[in-house]
């Protein structure tokens, strides 16, 4: 039987917040209030931002099944109102989980909210598991669509060889459609080395997670999410059939918010 969400209203108020984290950076995101003291927070991944991944869509239904929601860009965030100050970075998850900690705490004391669920898509996923098993105070985690297997997924995204280019050059330059940025041999690094199979084994029996991935997902393989279920003792794999990497069909994404919605309030 599903949980009642504490004290809803019926209409959901969607406004704009800004937070600042332990770094000193200001980072902005939307918080869809329908008036409950429970809200879920929702993370973006690599290369995203608060806006995509069908997190407008899932705040909605959040919202219908009277469930508030919080979601916001991390400070390397693509098409930002976010602040960054240094470089952009992709192997900078523990800055980034430590801005999933901040969220979680200004939630809970500047807005008297109570998260009750946190939620990571993609690298967001990789950091959503960091945070489970360093944080126990948020219940329930949804790993969705993340990477588990970090060292070989970003040597696949960036050539076998990019390990001994990054040693003799020690910078390389890298040109995206949404900019610029450089990869130092310490930021990837710092993301291949990443333990996620220690992590998982490290999310207490308390901390119930659900891994959510799409069979269609070219980016990342759902196998990843399986891989990562086995080991998190409290976990639940679903995958959602023909779903892609971000959920873009208006049917798998209702698939994927319906799923969500039900795990939160189970």
């Amino acid at each position: 039987m599903a949980a009642a969400p504490a004290a809803a209203t019926a209409e959901p108020e969607a406004r704009e917040l800004s937070f600042t984290n332990s770094r000193g950076e200001r980072l902005v995101g939307v918080l869809v209030d329908i008036g409950s003291e429970d809200v879920v927070l929702l993370c973006h991944g690599y290369v995203a931002n608060h806006s995509m991944c069908q997190f407008p869509l899932l705040a909605g239904e959040l919202a219908a099944a009277g469930l508030s929601s919080f979601r916001f860009d991390h400070p390397c965030a693509i098409y930002s109102a976010s602040q960054r100050r240094g470089p952009f970075l992709m192997g900078n998850h523990e800055e980034e989980v430590a801005d999933m900690r901040d969220a979680v705490d200004f939630l809970q004391g500047s807005l008297g909210k109570r998260v009750v669920c946190l939620l990571g898509h993609s690298k967001g996923g990789t950091n959503a598991l960091m945070f489970a098993s360093r944080h126990h105070d948020v219940p329930k985690i949804v790993n969705l669509a993340g990477r588990f297997k970090c060292r070989e997924g970003t040597l696949q995204r960036f050539g076998a060889d990019i390990l001994d280019r990054l040693a003799a050059e020690k910078a390389i330059p890298q040109k995206e459609a949404w900019g610029e940025w450089v990869m130092t041999e310490q930021d990837f690094l710092n993301r291949v080395n990443l333990d996620t199979e220690g992590m998982a084994r490290s999310v207490p029996p308390s901390v119930r997670m659900l891994c959510l991935h799409g069979t269609a997902d070219k980016t990342i393989p759902w196998q990843e999410s399986e891989a990562c279920a086995a080991l998190v003792p409290s976990s639940q794999l679903v995958l959602v059939e023909g779903a892609d990497h971000n959920f873009t069909s208006p049917e798998a994404g209702r698939k994927m918010a319906r799923w969500v919605v039900e795990f939160v309030l189970s």
